[in-house]
């Protein structure tokens, strides 16, 4: 194996995650064997590259010393210990067969695991003479997630012993690190700085790409033949020693199919149980870089709901995330330790919910206490915006106002130089279209609303109805507007109007949604999902790469988001028979699902794809929501 940058990707309970290369090549500053949220949720700590392991002799008869890694140190990473590597799996635990000794049948295998908060690194000789010999040099980072260590006074490389362990606590605001080794034979503490690992993925996106690593330890180790040793590695602090390290169910029914199967695997690998707040589980965005989100979790439930088959867990979900919503919606107070902005999140929590009540396979019962006291949440927010508690929220006979500023409103939430890039102030359609629809849910749904409070939604609903169907209409290419700022409509065509073509309640006629969604089938439907603005428009960019702000500029001006797919199939059955339907969609969720299996992260969707062919994958190269909804996806069209 000499150069494979396909990346795996492995996760716990909590969100802490290794990711790396198959070929063992750091190429993010991202990748690594231990990246940590025990202490902190929001700003994981990325505390361990890899180990540097070296044979010191696979041959009893010849003296031999030679690397089972390579890095790359702004030369490119050398073959020596590349060439080594004579298979990769990635299932069930990612594993490195090695092929050892000059021509010799001898394998060496390595292997990953999350063992509760802690990595354990199992090595596995299958030589039949002699035992191996290897040196274990762990390199740490010990640093934010998001940054690049150096080399510095103020970490202190003292190692401590402790029975047959050893403990080494870097900086005096960082957990102490415990590590152990079977098969010891000798340890060594030189406190050595390995300097300039190379991150090409971050030179390629614009940022600092050398990093220095710090390795306090040396260990030398014996493994008889046919044997494992284990390497492990832990944090000492009181939060990480109480994790629930119990995994999350997964409940497969006999008809599915191995993808499906699989989707419910990778959706898995997102949901975490934040360590700050027992029992409250959620959804991380995306890896290696976002956290959690408010918009993706719920945006995911549906999708996360059919895994289990239950939707108790994801009732559960959005109980816990009422409060915090509410907190941002009418009290402008943001958790530090959970991203809940966005004047979509709440109207998305609805749609969540609706979802689970309306649509799901084992719906909750009707009288579900859950369920009641979540309607009566959705129910008090929508009164608490038409009484103007919010002050970027007016509700007018026009439609819900989000008011101009330098904040993101909705999902198309890129920023370049304090300016959205693509504006949703006014009244953008998709948001509008949420909160009708969780006005309609609320009016069918909520068996103790109030005469005039059913009167004061019902009204609303039919003035603002004719108004739509009117003002956010192209006429000439007849589809959907995308924003009117109240004077003048926005008619650039994009996949926002899906939400208004799906919505329970329709605020546009059979005729005008059919129409809207021939375009969208036209200029947005590709291979990967749907373009975020036609290529038609002048705006369009075909191409996301380059720096932070040449990629925000284009990140929602052309490029395919796969997780439209969803909504996009939402809104075809409104109108089509389901074989209509299929002819459409079937062939995006065969790209993905080669993508899948053969792209640049197997057993994980990218985030986003290039606007024009061949649609390269951009973005995280693991996102939630491109996962949970092409699970849903599939699940609308099978059942």
């Amino acid at each position: 194996m000499e150069n494979n940058p396909q990346e795996f990707l492995i996760t716990n309970s909590i969100g802490s995650f290794a990711m790396g290369s198959y070929d063992r090549v750091p190429r993010r500053k991202y990748h690594g064997l231990w990246i940590s949220r025990a202490i902190n949720p929001e700003r994981p700590e990325h505390l361990l590259v890899d180990v540097l392991e070296y044979v010191l002799n696979s041959n009893a008869t010849k003296k031999s010393r030679y690397p089972l890694v390579n890095y790359n140190f702004g030369h490119g990473a050398g073959l020596e210990a590349r060439s080594l590597i004579s298979k990769f799996e990635r299932l069930p635990k990612p594993t490195w067969t090695y092929q050892l000794g000059n021509g010799s049948s001898e394998k060496f295998i390595r292997r990953i695991e999350f063992v509760g908060e802690g990595i354990e690194v199992e090595y596995e000789w299958l030589g039949t003479k002699h035992p191996l010999e290897l040196s274990l040099s762990p390199l740490f980072s010990l640093r934010d997630v998001h940054s690049l260590s150096k080399e510095n006074l103020a970490l202190d490389g003292t190692v401590r012993k402790t029975e047959n362990q050893y403990e080494f606590q870097p900086y005096s605001d960082l957990s102490p690190i415990r590590m152990s080794v079977e098969g010891l034979k000798q340890a060594e503490t030189p406190g050595t700085w390995y300097k300039n690992f190379f991150y090409e993925e971050e030179a390629a996106r614009g940022y600092p790409a050398f990093e220095d690593a710090f390795s306090p330890i040396r260990f030398f180790v014996s493994i008889p033949p046919q044997s494992k040793i284990h390497l492990r590695f832990s944090l000492l602090a009181p939060e990480a020693q109480k994790l629930n390290k119990t995994p999350r169910k997964i409940s497969q029914t006999p008809n599915h199919d191995e993808f499906r199967k699989d989707l419910s695997c990778a959706l898995n690998q997102f949901v975490y149980r934040d360590s700050k707040r027992p029992h409250f589980e959620s959804v991380i965005a995306g890896y290696p870089w976002f956290s959690s989100w408010a918009r993706d979790t719920f945006i995911c439930i549906p999708g996360l709901s059919l895994t289990s088959q239950d939707p108790q867990e994801a009732l559960q979900i959005l109980k816990d995330w009422a409060p915090l919503i509410e907190s941002v919606l009418f009290n402008k107070l943001s958790p530090h330790d959970v991203n809940a902005s966005g004047l979509d999140s709440p109207f998305l929590w609805g749609a969540a919910l609706q979802f689970l009540v309306e649509q799901h396979p084992n719906p909750p019962k009707a009288d579900d206490s859950t369920v009641l006291d979540l309607i009566s949440t959705l129910d008090r927010w929508i009164v608490h915006i038409f009484q103007g508690e919010n002050p970027l929220l007016s509700v007018t006979d026009f439609g819900l106002k989000c008011m101009p500023g330098n904040y993101a409103t909705s999902w198309m939430d890129a920023i370049v130089d304090q300016s959205p890039v693509t504006p949703r102030h006014g009244y953008p359609i998709e948001i509008n279209s949420l909160f009708l629809d969780c006005i309609d849910f609320v009016l069918r749904r909520n068996p103790d609303l109030k005469a005039t409070k059913n009167r004061l939604f019902k009204n609303y609903l039919e003035k603002v109805k004719t108004n739509f169907a009117q003002s956010f209409w192209v006429s000439g290419r007849d589809f959907i507007g995308d924003r009117h700022d109240g004077v003048e409509l926005d008619c650039a065509l994009r996949p926002n109007l899906l939400w208004a073509a799906s919505s329970h309640f329709e605020l546009f006629s059979e005729a005008q949604r059919k129409s809207s969604l021939k375009l969208v089938t036209e200029e947005l439907l590709t291979p990967f999902g749907l373009r975020t603005l036609s290529p038609l428009d002048s705006r369009y960019r075909g191409r996301c790469k380059g720096d932070q702000a040449t990629r925000d500029q284009s990140y929602h001006q052309g490029t395919v988001w796969p997780w439209l797919i969803g909504k996009y199939t939402d809104a075809l059955l409104k109108i089509w028979d389901k074989k209509q339907v299929e002819t459409l969609v079937r062939p995006v969720l065969h790209s993905l699902k080669t993508h899948f299996y053969e792209g640049p992260c197997p057993g994980q969707i990218s985030e986003i794809f290039d606007g024009n062919a061949p649609h390269a994958p951009r973005g995280a190269p693991a996102q939630a929501w491109s996962v949970a909804e092409t699970l849903r996806t599939l699940w609308l069209l099978d059942r």
